[in-house]
């Protein structure tokens, strides 16, 4: 074998190792992520409070507050000039501890109104000076002097939600290419009860007028911290190795925020090909919420957040699958060349023509003035007004003649539409349900999310949008079916996937069943 032979041979060899080595390294990361963990001698995890509004004392001056900071963690208060020394002075609720027993973590004075000694059944916080006691955990109040008659916790009324600090062991691992390190959760151990379905909590702090940010700290107070999950910091992989650590648990993960965040995390947990994957609660943030709205949880959050109520939902709420779909685009040719084919994932519903006009006329001005959009009244008005705009210039105006739509393999004629939109829920548009129920009579069966089926209709203009909203127009069925295809041939025109909008070229778009996901509902379907 000559030199060059040879050369080339220990090349392709090289080449080889380096691609197997890529592959292991890639299965690796689908199944290796840290679950990150706060550094416990940064002390309490303090939020500025400009007034409070019940009587309330500092745990380090034990003088009345005005206004001051508060642990969203552990609930602690102190004024403005005391947070360091609170640090010093206080522990806050461990993540993680040595102890094999759970004990109480006793947090003194500022009780809530008619608290209950569990110990004396007497009505204790009643004094004005700080004092009594509450577990940051369990929730439960005792008198000063009743304090030592208990001294294990049991979590209270939300156990089965709760991974306590005993369950829990953490490692403090280095920065790549840093000095700095960080403290990751190394192992979790199981809590000896009997039902136990631990909850994690994903949302965005940023989300809303500071709704994420609301949520992230009243739940920190009700559960372990490291189940709390920003994913302005921690991925949702990150926060899906939960299922990795305890793979014969079923986890819950309680998703804040609109549809779009619960196709991000649904795309993640199906990436990852979890072997338990987490079933899925919902808490509304967003502007549509149809998904939210057909399982039960409702059409979006507003005011003080009541985490109990929302514990209580997760509790009665029963396991059901939802159907998730492909849309796969395979572009036109143009000169022999083509744009690369695209796939989408869908769980709602599919449009084109225009209904998604509106919603890629709202996304670009979005887009250019983020901050305007941040209410949910606000962007409702902005839908609103970019529908009335479309009933004037009707943008999408022979629709009918620039696509074909074919159900199970047989093309529909279609009658002079401006919009065609595939169904995967029975809520669509924010809240309306356009197909209806008991439709036995023209041949088609009530709308399921888990059934296999997609209900497919068109939509005539933006005013008969705005009369099925309301009531006041029947919509027009184009049929059912458990593989639809649309052909757009005659120009481009807009169309959106679960609220994600782009204007499309001439291509063969086809929506088949890509398989099912682990949800929770209130309601059946």
């Amino acid at each position: 074998m000559d030199d060059l032979s040879l050369s080339l041979a220990i090349m392709l060899t090289l080449l080889g190792v380096i691609a197997t080595v890529m592959t292991m390294y890639r299965k690796y990361r689908l199944r290796h992520y840290s679950i990150p963990v706060r550094d416990p001698t940064k002390g309490h995890r303090f939020f500025m409070v400009d007034m409070f509004t019940t009587t309330t004392y500092c745990n380090v001056e034990e003088t009345r507050l005005i206004h001051g900071a508060r642990c969203d963690t552990c609930g602690i208060c102190v004024d403005d000039s005391q947070m360091k020394e609170a640090n010093k002075r206080i522990p806050c609720k461990a993540v993680s501890s040595k102890d094999t027993v759970m004990k109480h973590h006793w947090v003194r004075g500022n009780l809530p109104n008619y608290s209950e000694c569990m110990i004396c059944s007497q009505d204790c916080g009643m004094e004005f000076s700080l004092s009594d006691l509450r577990c940051a955990w369990c929730k439960n109040t005792v008198h000063d002097s009743c304090a030592a008659k208990t001294d294990t916790c049991d979590l209270g009324k939300y156990q089965q939600f709760i991974v306590p600090p005993t369950c829990l062991e953490v490692k403090w691992v280095g920065v790549k290419g840093t000095r700095q390190r960080h403290l990751i959760i190394k192992n979790v151990r199981h809590l000896k009860v009997g039902l136990w379905t631990p909850l994690i909590v994903i949302a965005n702090r940023k989300s809303g007028s500071n709704d994420g940010e609301l949520l992230l700290r009243n739940f920190r107070g009700y559960l372990n911290s490291a189940q709390v999950i920003d994913i302005q910091d921690i991925s949702p992989e990150n926060a899906l190795e939960w299922c990795n650590l305890l793979p014969d648990v079923t986890f819950q993960l309680l998703v804040c925020g609109g549809d779009g965040t619960i196709g991000w995390v649904l795309t993640a947990i199906e990436r990852l090909q979890l072997q338990n994957p987490p079933h899925i609660c919902i808490l509304p943030l967003g502007t549509g919420n149809d998904l939210s709205r057909v399982l039960g949880w409702g059409e979006g959050y507003t005011g003080d957040v009541e985490v109990e109520k929302i514990l209580n939902d997760i509790k009665k709420a029963k396991p059901v699958k939802l159907d998730r779909w492909s849309v796969d685009i395979k572009h036109e040719k143009h000169f022999g060349l083509a744009r690369p084919s695209k796939t989408y994932i869908m769980n709602n519903y599919l449009s084109v023509g225009v209904d998604a006009l509106v919603t890629l006329n709202f996304h670009r001005q979005r887009e250019s003035w983020p901050a305007l959009f941040a209410h949910r009244l606000i962007n409702k008005i902005c839908y609103l007004s970019y529908g009335t705009k479309d009933v004037l210039e009707r943008e999408c105006k022979h629709l009918h003649k620039k696509i074909k739509v074919i159900l199970d393999g047989k093309e529909i004629v279609l009658p002079e539409i401006e919009g065609v939109v595939v169904l995967n829920i029975a809520s669509w548009g924010g809240g309306c349900q356009p197909w209806g129920s008991g439709v036995s009579e023209e041949g088609y069966t009530d709308p399921r999310y888990d059934d296999g089926v997609l209900e497919v209709m068109g939509l005539f203009s933006s005013f008969h949008i705005a009369q099925l909203q309301v009531g006041l127009a029947s919509p027009l069925r184009l049929g059912q079916a458990k593989e639809v295809t649309i052909i757009l041939h005659g120009g481009n025109a807009p169309i959106q996937v679960d609220g994600e909008p782009w204007e499309q070229h001439p291509a063969v778009i086809s929506i088949t069943h890509r398989g099912q996901a682990a949800m929770m509902a209130l309601k059946d379907s």
